[in-house]
């Protein structure tokens, strides 16, 4: 399967979910590409719009991952954006993950998820279940270990 994972990430956390994934997706012998979404300007929670230095084509992916971190308890602007300026995701496999400082049930996790996931229906993709990741001051190898595997079952890798 070609998967492609596009992640915004602040603090470095939600980049290591993606490479974390990347590198099980690969051992697998999924054909896997990892890119960073870079915006333009610096990003704050709520911005209504965020400009790219880079837009990826998701055509390619038979399966988008998508990932950022929870800012001011929603989905991170850079994801909504990102998700908003593609076409369409009509037949391809979909998930979003999400990391937080704070216990997921605190965080806003589900409602991140759940917005991100009405942006995959809007363009015609069925998403799998969102994926949260507290991370708190630290999380354990065997805590990202266990959320990748988790992703890699709902996918089907």
């Amino acid at each position: 399967m070609k998967i492609g994972i596009f992640v915004h990430s602040q603090s470095g956390n939600t980049a290591k979910l993606g490479l974390a994934m990347t590198h099980v997706l690969r051992e697998k012998g999924h054909d896997v590409s990892v890119e960073l979404l870079r915006p333009v300007n610096k990003v704050r929670a709520r911005m209504r719009s965020v400009t790219f230095r880079n837009l990826p084509d998701v055509n390619e992916y038979d399966a988008v991952l998508v990932g950022g971190p929870i800012l001011a308890f929603g989905a991170s602007p850079v994801i909504v954006s990102f998700l908003k300026q593609l076409a369409t995701l009509k037949g391809k496999k979909v998930l979003c993950f999400t990391t937080s400082g704070f216990p997921t049930f605190f965080s806003g996790a589900k409602r991140c998820i759940a917005k991100v996931n009405d942006l995959f229906g809007e363009l015609e993709a069925t998403p799998l279940p969102g994926v949260p990741l507290f991370w708190g001051i630290y999380c354990s190898k065997k805590k990202i270990d266990a959320t990748v595997a988790y992703i890699c079952s709902l996918i089907g890798a």
